[in-house]
């Protein structure tokens, strides 16, 4: 097993629009490996009013990679608002979004026809919005707001084909889409319990294909867009139920058509058919014990799998038959992974104080 020693490399307080970068302390941030997930080295430098720092102090809670350019990235964080690297991570900026300092950047999610169109779920002081850059996020628009203070939204996730479709969750079990890019909306689902939207995938093949995780809850899917929606946990074996419980992360296969991940507080498990059947991967760490963040397949080579729990990164090169890991020796959790889809050898990795 490899290790990777998180270095303390900032020695003062770097303030964005009055927030500090390193009110976590200092070994978190962002990280790359560009060996295919052997090494990682951190990547947190920072020039703010003319100053250089580091943000190994943020908190990281979602990453937008660029598909057509891997080295222009964005980190949505807990307290810092959205950062933006155009060269790997080895610098990065802060990006202003509104007066207030945007909080609590849950998810973001790029445009695959045009990547100067970013889409970003936050919350600005209490209240829970989408917001939208169309200029690489030079400049940013409020496109969605929840009606009032308390709840959130939490997922994203763009239609590949088109990318003006978009579907967004809540933390109270909305459901909600676009199909112009934000400029309307009209709610797909209410639940009768509010159990969190957690995360959607999907299908890149077709989109009327698309999965929800649900906070302790199980996974849903619509098969039609929206119009209607199924709990998979109805279509499975009884002995396969307990796994889909909790799901934590969730993601559709980039390379063949119905193939779906879904990571939960049980295990890694696969479906191969859309969700109607489901296999247990084997994995080496224990699910009951540490939680799956994030999942993510190489864009180029469906047998080679990545995900993170607590402080370790997992990898597989065979669809999850045998797994190498390497362990981060930090204080915070690995939060997310992401594939330079042009050069899959890199991969980002965010860590957050959970």
């Amino acid at each position: 097993m490899k290790y990777v020693k998180i270095a303390s490399i900032i020695s003062a307080f770097i303030f964005l629009t009055g927030c500090s970068l390193t009110s976590g302390g200092n070994d978190g941030g962002m990280y790359r490996s560009d060996d295919g997930g052997k090494t990682f080295l951190p990547k947190n430098s920072i020039t703010q009013n003319g100053k250089a720092g580091s943000i190994s102090g943020v908190d990281v809670l979602s990453i937008a990679v660029n598909p057509q350019n891997g080295d222009e990235v964005y980190i949505g964080t807990k307290s810092s608002g959205i950062l933006k690297t155009i060269d790997a991570g080895e610098n990065w900026q802060a990006l202003k979004v509104s007066e207030l300092t945007a909080e609590k950047i849950y998810s973001m999610a790029i445009d695959q026809n045009d990547p100067k169109i970013v889409y970003a779920a936050v919350l600005i002081g209490k209240r829970a919005k989408i917001v939208k850059s169309e200029d690489a996020g030079e400049s940013w628009k409020e496109v969605y707001t929840e009606p009032a203070d308390g709840s959130l939204v939490l997922c994203l996730a763009l239609d590949s084909q088109n990318p003006r479709n978009i579907y967004a969750g809540t933390d109270q079990g909305q459901i909600f889409f676009s199909e112009n890019g934000g400029e309307t909306w009209r709610s797909l689902y209410w639940p009768e319990s509010k159990k969190a939207i957690y995360k959607i995938a999907v299908d890149r093949f077709n989109p009327q294909l698309v999965y929800f995780a649900i906070f302790q809850n199980g996974i849903m899917r619509t098969k039609d867009g929206g119009k209607t929606f199924e709990q998979l946990e109805s279509e499975i074996s009884s002995s396969q139920r307990d796994f889909f419980q909790n799901p934590t992360a969730i993601t559709a296969d980039p390379y063949r058509p119905e193939w779906v991940y879904a990571g939960t507080s049980e295990g890694l498990m696969k479906s191969k058919d859309a969700g109607d059947n489901w296999e247990t991967i084997k994995t080496l760490n224990k699910p009951q014990e540490q939680a799956i963040r994030s999942i993510a397949i190489n864009p180029q080579n469906s047998e080679e799998i990545i995900y993170a729990v607590s402080k370790a990164f997992y990898k597989s090169n065979d669809g999850g038959a045998n797994w190498s890991a390497i362990q981060f020796d930090s204080n915070r959790s690995l939060e997310i992974v992401a594939y330079n889809q042009g050069k899959p050898e890199v991969i980002y990795a965010g860590l957050n104080n959970r």
